[in-house]
């Protein structure tokens, strides 16, 4: 493995430690696939250790390095590309596959003007997902996965780099490039979203990725249920063992966890961080609550309280879904700022009785405010 290095980050290395060559000698025999560009920058005055894979462009983020991570610079370089390829759902065989491949660590200066400039244009890239990085984790496996979709040009044509990099690994293997999306094996969970409505069953089954984020699911609900989202929303995980008189809906349990909209100020006043832990949809995976609980709560429209009960059905290990994927849906949500599901009831009584007075008032204020009649096929599409 050839870690090609910006002065900036040769002037942190200690010369001593490391393996230097010189950068004509950096050829992996692969086009680059097991070589990487290393840059140090820093982004609103914290230091981070960009790594750009030279053949895909694929990008490690170390964050907020001390000075024991740029001691073990090589260690943690692996690290960083090891986390991201398994959250990419490269299987592990691979994966340390690519290791041997990649031989022993060698430092050299960066190679030419070409790919010193692609990396440069990663570090802007990466400074534009400023906002996802975690300031407790160094190894930024969220906002590589993100990276791995922004669209950059590759010889006239443009691309993500995270396919790139899976038509690299087909490669490696004698694999067919366009058989890539076999070679993963992707954990993903089987959620069940129920309106928690008295008299009304309205719900969606879904299958999405476990590496996904809470802003992720957000959207996901959004979509499959049809709505606007013209609201704030939260996420919660209620405390499970509190005793509670018979009855008690989960939403009225005392909170564990609060999973809020980013870091917006208008939620960050209303937050009591001594009463529950808080984290954010945008940098939460949903891996992370649902290796301890089985179920949370997701509220949209503060107003008029729509409380989403999310249950986990199943866990798929080695599947090959990459995205949310609607399996199966009944009912059709509440009109848009109906009133909440006061309102929804009286809304019912009056759509359900053609002789009402308000019928035709009703039905035409609903047609800008329902969802879209859409089949599960329209909604994957």
């Amino acid at each position: 493995m050839y870690i090609q290095c910006t002065k900036k980050m040769l002037d942190k290395l200690d010369s001593e430690k490391i393996r230097m060559v010189s950068a004509d000698e950096c050829d992996d025999g692969a086009d680059g696939f097991y070589s990487w560009h290393v840059n140090y920058i820093t982004i609103n005055r914290r230091k981070v250790i960009v790594c750009m894979n030279n053949l895909t462009r694929y990008t490690i983020i170390i964050y907020r390095p001390k000075a024991k991570d740029i001691a073990h610079s090589e260690s943690r370089i692996k690290e960083g590309i090891r986390t991201a390829f398994l959250e990419e759902g490269i299987p592990r065989e691979m994966v340390e596959e690519y290791f041997r491949n990649c031989g022993d660590v060698k430092f050299s200066k960066t190679k030419d003007r070409k790919l010193l400039a692609k990396l440069n244009q990663t570090c802007q890239i990466v400074q534009y997902y400023a906002e996802l990085l975690d300031e407790d984790t160094v190894v930024q496996s969220r906002a590589s996965l993100n990276l791995g979709r922004y669209m950059v040009k590759f010889e006239g044509q443009y691309e993500c780099p995270a396919h790139k990099l899976f038509r690299a690994f087909c490669r490696m293997r004698n694999i067919p490039e366009q058989d890539w999306e076999q070679i993963l094996e992707i954990e993903n969970y089987q959620l069940k979203i129920r309106l928690m409505l008295e008299h009304y069953d309205i719900w969606r089954r879904i299958l999405i990725p476990a590496r996904c984020t809470f802003e992720e699911l957000h959207m996901a609900i959004q979509y499959t249920f049809g709505w606007f989202g013209y609201h704030l929303h939260e996420f919660s995980v209620v405390d499970q063992n509190y005793k509670a008189e018979e009855g008690t809906p989960l939403y009225a349990y005392p909170k564990k966890i609060r999973i809020v909209d980013g870091e917006d100020p208008e939620v960050e006043q209303f937050l009591e961080r001594d009463r529950y832990e808080v984290k954010y949809d945008t940098k939460t995976s949903l891996r992370g609550i649902f290796q301890e609980t089985d179920r949370c709560i997701y509220t949209y429209d503060f107003g008029d309280n729509w409380e989403h009960e999310i249950i986990l059905e199943k866990v798929e290990r080695n599947s090959h879904n990459r995205i949310p994927y609607l399996l199966e849906q009944k009912g059709e949500r509440p009109p848009e700022d109906v009133g909440g599901e006061g309102g929804f009831e009286e809304y019912m009584r009056i759509v359900s009785d053609p002789e009402n007075p308000e019928y035709e008032f009703m039905v035409q204020w609903s047609e800008n405010t329902r969802a879209d009649q859409r089949t599960i096929e329209e909604i994957n599409r």
